[in-house]
């Protein structure tokens, strides 16, 4: 098994099929100590943008994705731009996580920060490193390497069937699978 880090990607595995959060989910883990290991759903765009949450937005297409199950009513964010947005925490290579959020509302309304260089999240992933470990063990989900950082702004709707191209023949099959076998 490979090792649990900040910065790697867990790919759920079809043997999660019909799970409401984790169903052909890439999380980038954010966070991983002994006790506690906390991730963001990079590929589930909700329905909604940041400017629906806060009026004080005034541009009107910051998306929003699940980030998990957990704190559902809290906003989180990752972003590779130190540089603007500080009090973030540094996770992997140049993604940084979280920051001061009155000035990345004021970083969006000036059109310094958008889609490219800064993801939000409603709630987050969570496990106790055991029960992460008892997952991957289970092949509910599959641990892969970070290949260079994220790209922020790309179409994600068909990131997990690209992931799972690039997997052994086993999970191969699931690519073109429709999210919904039901449909097929």
């Amino acid at each position: 098994m490979k090792e649990i880090k900040k910065g790697k990607l867990l790919i759920s595995t079809p043997n999660i099929l019909g799970d409401l959060y984790f169903n052909r989910s890439i999380i980038i883990l954010t966070e991983v100590k002994n006790e506690e290991v906390v991730g963001f759903i990079l590929n589930k765009q909700l329905e909604y943008s940041l400017n629906d949450l806060y009026d004080s937005v005034t541009i009107n297409n910051i998306k929003i994705h699940s980030g998990g199950p957990v704190n559902q009513d809290n906003l989180y964010f990752i972003h590779n731009k130190p540089n603007l947005i500080h009090n973030s925490l540094n996770f992997y290579k140049d993604l940084h996580w979280g920051g001061n959020f009155e000035n990345v509302i004021k970083l969006i309304n000036k059109n310094e920060l958008d889609n490219g260089c800064i993801k939000f999240f409603s709630g987050y992933t969570g496990w106790t490193f055991e029960q992460l470990t008892d997952e991957i063990e289970n092949d509910s989900w599959i641990i892969v390497d970070n290949k260079e950082n994220i790209e922020f702004n790309i179409d994600t709707s068909k990131l997990w069937g690209d992931y799972m191209k690039e997997m052994s023949s086993e999970f191969r099959i699931w690519c073109n699978a429709p999210e919904n076998p039901q449909s097929n």
